[in-house]
């Protein structure tokens, strides 16, 4: 007799119309910024130590993802707007917390005053920046007593399109510090053709800050994604990848 086969047959169409496959998971659209070395960096390998670890997070979710590169305000601006699903890495600031949820710490950074040697200023304190102007890329957020002091005009904020240009304003005498992670500002002295004989850092450190992967609010899922990324941020830490890379 046929009539359980068909029977059969019937009864697992019925049940593929009721409760259909589910879709393979999208890949996820992450940007990152340039010219952040040694976290972003398209010259150094892999893109920089924030693009292999959030590769090396993304294989730990089971997650395929793409990674684009482009200027750190369009990259923010196509993330807000849905184009990318999540961008990195961000320090927190306020503003960014009304539209953005934050991952755990990516990687925690120094902050140190980069100033000219021939022009070499006492640092002892956020005071001694008074009446002095600050080289500040497109995009990048100063820390929050730096904006402070910007926004109170005590300093003089000098806009470039990129943090690479910074060394050369200060010997051209168009700026006089700018802030920056210790490793970044010395990668991006050694890029300009320059040594710390001609641009002098700083002792104290201005400050630490730590930086993040950020995903929109209006995310569908956004605190499930930073959840889950979290999570395999944690293995990451755990199973030793996370100092192996740090030791690149």
């Amino acid at each position: 007799m046929r009539i359980l086969p068909i029977l059969f047959v019937a009864i697992c169409a019925a049940v593929t119309a009721f409760f259909p496959p589910a879709a393979a998971a999208q890949p996820l659209a992450l940007v990152t910024g340039e010219d952040y070395p040694p976290f972003a960096d398209a010259r150094a390998p892999g893109g920089g130590l924030a693009v292999l670890l959030v590769q090396q997070v993304m294989r730990r979710m089971n997650t395929t993802a793409t990674i684009d590169t482009a200027p750190w305000r369009r990259g923010y601006e196509e993330t807000l707007r849905g184009r990318f699903d999540a961008t990195f890495p961000y320090v927190r600031t306020a503003d960014r917390e009304r539209e953005f949820l934050y991952s755990d710490p990516l990687f925690h950074v120094r902050q140190s005053v980069f100033m000219p040697a021939a022009r070499r200023f006492a640092y002892r304190g956020h005071a001694d920046l008074k009446g002095r102007r600050v080289c500040s890329p497109l995009g990048y957020a100063p820390p929050l007593v730096l904006q402070t002091m910007i926004d109170n005009k005590q300093i003089e904020r000098v806009t470039v399109a990129n943090a690479g240009a910074c060394p050369g304003l200060l010997l051209a005498d168009r700026a006089d510090f700018f802030i920056q992670d210790l490793r970044i500002g010395q990668a991006l002295i050694t890029k300009a053709g320059l040594t710390q004989d001609i641009i002098a850092v700083s002792e104290p450190p201005f400050g630490t800050s730590e930086i993040h992967l950020i995903v929109p609010r209006a995310r569908a899922d956004a605190a499930g994604l930073i959840a889950r990324f979290n999570a395999a941020l944690a293995q990451v830490r755990t199973s030793g990848d996370y100092d192996r890379l740090l030791m690149q």
